[in-house]
């Protein structure tokens, strides 16, 4: 896999993306970016990243990675908020804004990640 090839082949397809020395970065929908590492030419290294406004982690910028894991250390945090320090919620109440919380985080965390895997894909076939 090329610098080159795939550069063609993103413009070709219309992705949006920047090249700064060896990576290319490129802009997915929703603050999201695959980088794509170019430096070992050996190894190709691709990672993600959300950045700017995004719906797992507000304005802070991390990959997907650690943004599951923020969110679950945070539901976590919810969880003992609620639980020991015997908030003015009843259980339903509750349970209705946990489950809430976890299916917000699950959608968005398999949105990003699909996106993610989706354009992986892509390359590799583009490549090959």
């Amino acid at each position: 896999m090329g610098i080159e090839k795939t550069e063609l082949s993103l413009n070709k397809f219309d992705y949006k993306f920047e090249k700064i020395n060896n990576k290319i970065i490129v802009k997915l929908d929703f603050a999201q970016r695959i980088i794509i590492d170019f430096s070992d030419p050996e190894k190709i290294k691709i990672t993600d990243r959300l950045v700017g406004w995004n719906f797992l982690t507000g304005l802070i910028e991390m990959s997907l990675k650690n943004a599951t894991l923020y969110n679950f250390i945070g539901a976590i945090i919810m969880t003992i908020l609620f639980v020991y320090l015997d908030l003015e919620y009843d259980g339903l109440n509750f349970v209705f804004f946990f489950l809430a919380f976890v299916i917000w985080m699950l959608l968005w965390t398999l949105f990003y990640l699909f996106k993610a895997e989706n354009l992986k894909r892509i390359l590799i076939s583009w490549n090959e």
